[in-house]
């Protein structure tokens, strides 16, 4: 059992480290906003991808553990609880704060970074109307064009 625990707290800083890499990410959509860096954007863009794949492949490595470990319904925040050695035991509630802070910094870079995209998009919508389209319409139309269906408003 020592053994799942230090795989599960190899888990740990593995999400804790996933998670920092989306705040940059985060952090960087943000900077690509400010500057009009459309190509950077798009980078960001797939980074953020990739690393919600990682994320997802962690969750399953993470519910996997769990049930080997007896653990299926703890919650992270439970998990020292049940960890008998003291050491691995605070290591394990360490990694768990860690990754705790972490969640809560990514959470903030992405309201910065969703919010620079939503300026920005109003931005277009205002430049988009001045010019005499209708952004809503000229949506609506390029998705009917490229097959898509899908309805920006629901």
């Amino acid at each position: 059992m020592a053994g799942g625990f230090q795989d599960m707290l190899k888990l740990i800083r593995d999400l804790t480290h996933t998670l920092e890499d989306l705040t940059a990410a985060q952090k960087a959509v943000a900077s690509a906003v400010r500057t009009d860096d459309l190509e950077k954007l798009g980078e960001c863009m797939k980074k953020e991808q990739a690393l919600s794949l990682a994320l997802r492949n962690a969750d399953q490595r993470r519910v996997k553990l769990q049930a080997e470990l007896g653990l299926e319904n703890v919650r992270l925040s439970q998990l020292p609880e049940h960890v008998q050695d003291d050491h691995m035991r605070q290591e394990i509630k360490a990694a768990g704060e860690a990754l705790s802070i972490q969640y809560q910094l990514l959470q903030s870079a992405a309201e910065v970074a969703r919010s620079a995209l939503e300026c920005s998009l109003h931005e277009v919508e205002g430049m988009m109307t001045k010019l005499g389209f209708d952004p809503v319409q000229t949506l609506e139309q390029t998705a009917s064009v490229s097959g898509a269906h899908t309805d920006f408003h629901a």
